[in-house]
């Protein structure tokens, strides 16, 4: 969070997996969201920055450089009034609270998955229903 004006930026998601975490900002002001995220490494010190980037997204961060491995994710803001989001990775699917508005999915420790699966949003509940994520 350090450079941002504490007035723009909240932190609205994070995963933690032992001493890496993903985290997702909120850096936009009051009522106009604009995403940032990215890794996270504590030390001794405490955390420190990784690789991040701004918008929702898919994709992988190398979190592990001596073995290779790294984070998948997916993160975005969710339709208005959803509270959980549906996502499937290959044959694998999760459903994931919604905080803040914002959905995050991660996986840790995976080779870089080059020839998939890559995560997707296939529904949202919304109002008690799951509704296609085509048409939230």
């Amino acid at each position: 969070m350090e450079g941002f004006p504490p007035a723009h930026c909240r932190m609205v998601e994070s995963a933690v997996d032992g001493d890496d975490a993903f985290v997702v900002l909120d850096t936009g002001p009051a009522g106009r969201p604009y995403l940032y995220a990215g890794t996270v490494h504590r030390d001794a010190a405490g955390w420190h920055g990784g690789i991040d980037g701004n918008g929702g997204a898919v994709g992988w961060t190398i979190t592990d450089a001596e073995r290779d491995l790294g984070v998948v994710a997916i993160w975005d803001e969710a339709p208005p009034g959803a509270d959980a989001a549906r996502i499937r990775r290959g044959d694998e699917e999760c459903e994931i609270p919604i905080r803040h508005g914002v959905y995050l999915a991660t996986w840790w420790r995976e080779p870089f998955p080059e020839d998939g699966p890559w995560p997707a949003a296939v529904a949202f509940r919304v109002g008690g229903r799951w509704v296609d994520a085509a048409e939230a």
